[in-house]
This record gives structure tokens, sequence and C-alpha cells, in this order.
């Protein structure tokens, strides 16, 4: 194995990476505001008694939701970056695999339209919803889901098209 596709097989194994390290931080956010919620220290306690429990998750979820926006888009960039990579390093092996060239356009191309079309939807709406009550759902919500199972299918369609590509590498 040459040095190129080793380089391949890292870019690769980082942007794999980088999609489960996102989908733990995404999953993870607005339950750790519950846990902060129910074992909160004696001191955010005392800080935040004048806004009451509500109002205090409410905050909280908020800055869940400016975290998750900041790391979606990091996240976008990064995977059109190691994307763009990965699809040059492909493309000048010798012979040049029609089969992974197609793969890294695919995952390239699923990795633009969601950080360049669904990404900005989720946020502006996600915004909008920040601060409505959700009992019961705004009205907003089923298209707030929708965009948001639109975004998880395609990335798990591109995980699933990456670990099959470095399964291929690795077997060949």
């Amino acid at each position: 194995m040459g040095r190129s596709q080793v380089l391949a097989v890292a870019i690769l194994g980082a942007w794999i990476m980088s999609t489960l390290c996102m989908w733990f931080a995404a999953t993870r956010s607005f339950a750790t505001v519950e846990t902060v919620l129910k074992r909160a220290e004696p001191q955010f306690v005392a800080t935040t008694k004048p806004l009451g429990d509500d109002p205090t998750r409410v905050v909280l979820r908020y800055m869940a939701s400016e975290i998750n926006r900041t790391l979606f888009w990091g996240y976008g960039a990064l995977q059109i970056l190691l994307g763009v990579i990965l699809l040059l390093l492909v493309w000048r092996q010798s012979p040049r695999p029609a089969l992974d060239v197609g793969v890294v356009i695919a995952m390239l191309t699923l990795s633009v339209i969601l950080t360049v079309v669904i990404t900005p939807w989720l946020i502006s709406i996600g915004r909008d919803i920040d601060f409505l009550p959700r009992d019961p759902p705004p009205p907003i919500m089923p298209r707030f889901w929708a965009l948001h199972g639109s975004y998880t299918g395609l990335d798990g369609v591109k995980l699933l098209a990456g670990i099959g590509l470095l399964i291929r590498w690795i077997f060949r």
C-alpha cells in the first residue's frame, strides 16, 4: 500500500470518526441539560433560584442548541475539507478505481447538501423555536423534525458509505 493510499485510509478514518463524535456530542447535549438540572450543585441551585426551574431549563437548552449549531457548522466544514482531500487522493491513484471515486463523490455531495442546505434551515427553525413553549408543540415542529430526520438519515447514509469504502480498502 502506497503512501497516498495510507493517507486516504487515515483521512477516511478521520471522517468516519468525526461523524461518530458529532453524533455523540449532538445527542448528549440536551440529555446533559437534564442531568445538570437533576444533579445540580448547591452553587448552581443558589445561582439559578431567582430564575426558577423552567426558565433555567430554557436557558440551558438554548445554550446546548447554540453549542450544537456551532459544532454543526464546524463539522460541515471539516467534512467538506476531508472529502475534497480524499477525492484528490483517490483521483490520483493509478489505476483509478471508479467505485472508490464514485463513493467519495457521493459522500462529498451529501456533505455539501447537509452543510449548505439542511444545516442553515435547521439553524433558522431551531432559533425560531428556542423560546417557544413545547406544550402544545409549536406548529413548525413537524418541519423541524422532518429536516432533523433528513439530516440524520443522509448523514447515516454517508457514514455507511464511508465504512463500506474503508472495509473495501482494508480487504483489497
